[in-house]
């Protein structure tokens, strides 16, 4: 029995940006329509830390998003958040390993799976968070919405040539 549908009712009931994480797995089908269970499960759950605000980290997204330490924090935590998670609904190991193993890279990718993970969180955060990166100070609102794009695995052109309209009108 796929997780899925609870995946995405639990993101929908607890994640103030959940729209972001639900796109993310419509993005990744359509950069890979046979994406498997564990990779569509990254992709809905991959920023789900940002539902549990930790009052006693001294991080900022819009300030620290290009921090390596700030990325490595935020990528164990959701790791974290998302494998217990899947545990309490009775995962077996090997799903709970792919998906945390795949959520600790989502900012940057690494192997096929995970560089397709970064690319559809890319495309879905320029299409739907926009709004709130404009908030930002003008020059760090530019380099995260640039940064989305050039994020993206050069082996991956689809999916940057479908970023670029999203980064146009972002930047516009």
């Amino acid at each position: 029995m796929s997780l899925l549908p609870a995946a995405r009712a639990w993101v929908e009931d607890v994640h103030p940006h959940a729209r972001h994480l639900l796109r993310t797995e419509d993005w990744l089908l359509e950069l890979q329509p046979a994406a498997g269970e564990g990779l569509r499960l990254a992709a809905v759950l991959h920023d789900i830390e940002r539902a549990f605000p930790d009052a006693g980290a001294a991080w900022d997204s819009s300030r620290d998003w290009g921090s390596p330490a700030y990325n490595r924090w935020h990528q164990d935590r959701c790791a974290d958040i998302a494998s217990r998670w899947l545990r309490e609904q009775g995962a077996g190991d090997a799903l709970v390993g792919e998906v945390d193993a795949l959520i600790r890279v989502h900012e940057d990718g690494g192997w096929p799976e995970a560089d397709l993970l970064q690319a559809a969180d890319s495309l879905s955060f320029l299409e739907t968070m926009t709004g709130l990166v404009r908030r930002w100070p003008p020059d760090a609102a530019e380099a995260k919405l640039r940064h989305s794009v050039d994020r993206i695995a050069p082996g991956l052109e689809r999916a940057r040539e479908l970023a670029a309209p999203y980064l146009e009108a972002a930047l516009a």
